[in-house]
């Protein structure tokens, strides 16, 4: 899989209004193939360490989620490291940027609850909160039935929200009532195609009805000035930063591009 993924200048200006946009196809074939299976690998092993027996909290029941896989699992980190999704990331930004992190979210059958509607940066530990983009990738056909995403367009410039508690969420309009009236659009996707958001576009996803898990990676990418804020953050924390400090390029790339 190379670099190139050629964009036009309307889907770029498209996500710059709507903060989000849908792509088809990014990866495919093999890839596609060694990617998911690369991921699920992880997940089941990192998941078989999890206590069974320990009840899950509200937030835990709407998926499994594994941050950074590209930092423990070989077979991950180069897709995470890819330049195709590095440069998508980059020309809609228009920023130069760094990772941030990897998440895998795979909603359970029957038993993944809904993704509340929020917004992402408010969680992150960075004092600019502008223009962070995250793709994300179904592994797996991802629709309405099993849990596809949702977006509300324009919200990316809506970054005065407070932050949605996901563990006992509040009603969209109690929080953002600049959202009403607002059409939500969304994405339904065959396995290989993707979506990218801005980090402050509200956003959700439905519970997964089906039989399978639904299967989807993530990855964030930041603008390589951002700096710290001091809010606690399991992937920020052990790198002992100070307020202001840049992300060190050691546990935050910055991303090659094509």
């Amino acid at each position: 899989m190379n670099a190139d993924y050629p964009l036009t200048a309307q889907q770029i200006a498209d996500y710059q209004r709507d903060g989000f946009i849908k792509l088809e196809q990014v990866i495919t074939g093999d890839n596609l193939t060694a990617m998911r299976n690369a991921v699920a690998a992880a997940v089941q092993q990192e998941s078989a360490e999890d206590d069974p027996t320990r009840e899950k909290t509200s937030y835990e029941q709407i998926f499994i989620q594994k941050v950074n896989l590209w930092t423990r699992h070989e077979s991950v980190k180069p897709f995470i490291l890819h330049p195709r999704f590095a440069t998508l990331a980059t020309q809609l930004s228009g920023r130069t940027l760094q990772i941030w992190h990897d998440q895998a979210l795979f909603k359970e059958p029957h038993t993944g609850a809904k993704t509340p509607w929020h917004q992402d940066t408010h969680y992150w530990p960075h004092q600019q909160k502008k223009d962070q983009t995250t793709i994300w990738i179904a592994l797996e056909d991802a629709t309405v039935h099993n849990g596809c995403m949702s977006f509300i367009p324009g919200t990316h410039e809506l970054s005065d929200i407070e932050p949605v508690n996901l563990h006992d969420p509040q009603e969209l309009y109690e929080i953002a009532p600049q959202t009403k009236g607002v059409k939500p659009v969304t994405c339904e996707l065959k396995a290989g195609d993707c979506t990218f958001h801005n980090g402050l576009t509200f956003h959700y996803a439905g519970p997964n009805r089906s039989d399978q898990m639904r299967q989807a990676m993530a990855i964030i990418y930041m603008p390589d000035d951002t700096t710290y804020s001091g809010y606690p953050h399991r992937v920020a924390d052990a790198f002992n930063l100070n307020v202001g400090d840049p992300f060190p390029e050691a546990g935050f790339p910055r991303v090659p591009i094509g």
